[in-house]
This record gives structure tokens, C-alpha cells and sequence, in this order.
């Protein structure tokens, strides 16, 4: 046994002294954490290239951590690149650099570039004339004012998309202001192999048959959006264009037009000449999502309506904006429908007086609509509300409302969603007051706006 420790100023016999405890409140000194060392060649090179991209996809909002990653080696070069050049605009003033670009040998963005917008003029393109005008009005016979200034540089459409062909893994396209075109961009359309989404925002056609070649350039195509497009010349039949015939696949009446499409966007007057020609095949297209605007004339509404009942229980989500003719739109054979939202559904005194030989429910948009709803799968309502006077607020039948929402096919509703723009706080009340079950569950929304 060891000898008992004392201190200089004690004898043996005060005993030993004891060592203090440790306090475990005191911080203790971490070991030191030996440097990190990069995994040796042979382990990295067993690593697929996939979870390389997986990583580098996580650190899209990470600019700086994707300019460090881009220098590691050439094969993260182009992974990193997506995300600081995936979306290119092609504008007049900066064409000729485009062009430049795209066609030099030392470009290396070909394979980054996902997003392509060409924007032809500069000026705001107005199609109101065009869609008014006499039908046999020749472009070249339009007003001088109608036409961009002829001092800004002029950019050819088919001259940007023949290079842009270069741009391998374009998946979606935007083309916007361009007037008078016609079916030559059709040939180059099909040379995006990987193009899934296509756009364009006034635009002018020489005829209808031009714009329906566009459109079926691309069979690949899951997303199309059109807004504010039109067309001038007589109305033509659709298997002949200004540069001569339409391809013998969009001839084929018994083939299906835009086989993969998934999403429409419609926002341009004259849809009935449109729906008609994707109704004129044997088959549609599975649209499962679909956004309309500017119903006005009573032709598109029938032609909406009979587009709608073709998907029957394929569309899912449906989007209707200003439908001043949505009593010509059913819904009753959309049973997988799962959303619907209405935009600007107009109740006034104007439409009351119109229909008072009806009753009240026949009168009533909101039940109407309602009613029509047979989808067991409905989970979203929204409904913007458009009162000319407070007093139009009586013309909805809400107790039918109530009772027409409490059927079992309304079980899985999970939001019940009224925007009125001016909303009254007593129009809120009653809403709560006659729909009790909805505001019960915590699924009824009263908004202004």
C-alpha cells in the first residue's frame, strides 16, 4: 500500500489531504479532431455519376457552393452549369450574341440550357384589331401603326430557332410578339427532342392551318400554353398552310393530335376553332390538367363544353377565368375531377332579370355548378364571386348551397374556398351561419379579393 500524501505545513497526524472533485460543471478540453482527408481516386471512381447530380441538385440556391463543385472536374462542369444557365432570353438587341454563342466551337452550354424564351419584337403586340377586322384582310394591308418600328432591329424567328437546335436538352420553349408567322418553325420544333413544354404569348399566324402545324410539330409535348393568340386570311381548313402542306401525320385524321399532353392553357378568343380540330380525331389527348380564360362567345363555351365532357374522368384539375358562358360548361362527366376553381363568375341584377322566368335554383350559378359536380374525388372549391350591387348577395341560394354540399360525394372536400371582392362582414356571417357543417370541419374560407 502507497504512503499517505501530506501537505508542507501538516504532520502525519491531521491525516492526508484529499484531492479536490472534479466539477462537472466545469467545461472539459474536447480531444482535437483529427483533419478530414478527400476519399482517394479508386473509392470516388466506384461512385455513379447520378449521386454526384443528386448533390449538386441540393445546392441549386447555393451559388457559391455550386462555383466551388463546377471547379472540381469536367464531368461536374455541366451538372453545375444547369442551375446558372438553365433559362436563356433571346431578344433584338441581343441576337447576333446568341447566335455568336450557340454556334462557336468552344461554346459549352449546349447541354446546360433547359429554358429557352425568344422574344421577337420589343413593342407590345395588340391582337384586337387582328381578331376584329375583316376575314379577309391581308397582313400587309394592316395599318402602319400596327407593326413595330421599323428602326429597331428585326429578328427572324426561324434564323433563332435553326441555331438554337445546337441547345440539345431544351425541355421547354417560350416564343413571344411575333406577327405574320407561319408553319416554317414547324421543322424546327421537331428537332427539341426533349421539348415537354411549349408557350406563346401574342402571336399572330398567317392562317389557322400555320398554327395547327405548329402545334402538332412536337409529339412530345405534356404542357401547352397559348395566350393571346390569333390568325388573319379567311377561315382555311387545317391540312394546307402558307408554306404548303401540313405534314402527312397531322393529315392522318385517325392519329391523335399532341398524343402526350398533359396541361392546356387557354387564354385567347376564337377557342372553338381549336377545340373543334383536337375534336376532329378519332382520339384526344389524356389532359389532365386544364386552365381556361376568355369563354365569351357562345360557339367556344359549346366547344369548351364538349372538350370537357370528351376527358370525362381523365381531368383532375380544372381552372376557369371570366366563363361569362358557364352555363353552356358540364361537368357532370368529369367524375375524377379533384380541384375546380372559377374566376370572376359575374352575379348580377342584369342576369336575374333575364332569367325570371327560372327558378331560383335553375338561376343560380353557384348551385348549378355545384350540382354538376359528380367527381367523389373532389377535394378543392374555389369560387371568386362577382356581385354587380350588394343585393345580387340574395340571388345565391344558399341553404340549397348547404344541402347540395352535405351529399356524400362532397366527403372528401378539404377546402371550401368564396372570394368576394368588397366582401361585407355581413355576407361573411351569413355564409358561416348557412353552411355550418363546412365551418365546423375547419374547411370553409371566406376571403376578399
Amino acid at each position: 500500500m502507497g504512503s499517505p500524501v501530506y501537505g508542507p505545513q501538516q504532520s502525519p497526524i491531521d491525516g492526508p489531504v484529499r484531492k479536490p472533485r472534479k466539477s462537472i460543471l466545469k467545461a472539459t478540453k474536447c480531444p482535437p479532431i483529427k483533419a478530414l482527408r478527400p476519399l482517394t481516386r479508386a473509392i470516388t471512381d466506384i461512385f455513379p455519376l447520378e449521386l454526384f447530380r443528386l448533390i449538386i441538385d441540393a445546392l441549386q440556391n447555393d451559388r457559391r457552393s455550386l462555383s466551388s463543385c463546377s471547379l472540381v472536374c469536367r464531368a461536374w462542369l455541366p451538372l453545375c452549369r444547369e442551375h446558372f444557365n438553365s433559362h436563356m432570353m433571346v431578344q433584338p438587341e441581343n441576337a447576333s450574341e446568341f447566335l455568336d454563342l450557340v454556334t462557336s466551337p468552344h461554346s459549352s452550354i449546349n447541354m446546360s440550357v433547359r429554358h429557352l424564351t425568344i422574344q421577337k419584337q420589343q413593342t407590345v403586340v395588340d391582337h384586337f384589331y387582328l381578331v376584329h377586322s375583316p376575314a379577309n384582310t391581308p397582313t400587309s394591308a394592316k395599318p402602319a401603326s400596327h407593326f413595330p418600328n421599323p428602326s429597331t432591329p428585326q429578328l427572324q424567328l426561324s434564323d433563332i430557332l435553326y441555331k438554337a437546335t445546337s441547345l440539345h436538352y431544351v425541355t421547354k420553349l417560350t416564343l413571344q410578339k411575333g406577327y405574320g408567322e407561319g408553319s416554317a418553325m414547324a421543322t424546327y420544333l421537331r428537332e427539341f427532342l426533349y421539348l415537354e413544354d411549349l408557350e406563346m404569348r401574342s402571336f399572330e399566324f398567317l392562317s389557322f392551318a400555320d398554327l395547327a402545324a405548329v402545334l402538332s410539330a412536337q409529339p412530345n409535348l405534356r404542357r401547352l400554353s397559348l395566350t393571346d393568340i390569333a390568325w388573319s386570311g379567311p377561315s382555311s381548313s387545317p391540312t394546307s398552310s402558307s408554306h404548303g402542306i401540313i405534314p402527312s401525320d397531322t393529315n392522318n385524321q385517325s392519329k391523335c393530335v399532341l398524343p402526350n399532353l398533359r396541361r392546356l392553357e387557354l387564354f385567347m378568343e376564337q377557342q372553338a376553332k381549336l377545340f373543334n380540330w383536337i375534336l376532329g380525331r378519332s382520339t384526344i389527348p389524356s389532359v389532365e390538367y386544364v386552365e381556361i380564360g376568355g369563354i365569351t362567345d357562345v360557339d367556344d363555351a359549346i366547344a369548351v363544353s364538349r372538350f370537357l365532357r370528351s376527358l370525362g374522368p381523365v381531368l383532375k384539375h380544372l381552372r376557369l377565368y371570366s366563363p361569362s358562358r358557364i352555363s353552356q360548361v358540364n361537368l357532370v362527366h368529369n367524375t375524377g375531377l379533384e380541384s375546380l376553381k372559377i374566376s370572376h363568375l359575374h352575379i348580377g341584377l342584369g342576369e336575374r332579370k333575364e332569367n325570371h322566368s327560372r327558378t331560383n335554383s335553375e338561376s343560380d350559378e353557384v348551385c348549378t355548378i355545384l350540382s354538376q359536380i359528380c367527381s367523389p374525388h373532389i377535394r378543392m372549391i374555389s369560387l371568386q364571386l362577382l356581385f354587380n350591387e350588394p343585393e345580387c348577395f340574395a340571388f345565391i341560394d344558399w341553404t340549397t348551397v348547404a344541402r347540395t354540399l352535405s351529399l356524400p360525394r362532397y366527403q372528401k372536400l378539404e377546402l371550401m374556398e368564396l372570394r368576394i371582392p368588397r366582401l361585407k362582414k355581413w355576407m361573411g356571417n351569413t355564409i358561416m351561419r348557412t353552411l355550418p357543417n363546412l365551418a365546423n370541419r375547419g374547411i370553409l374560407a371566406v376571403a376578399n379579393g
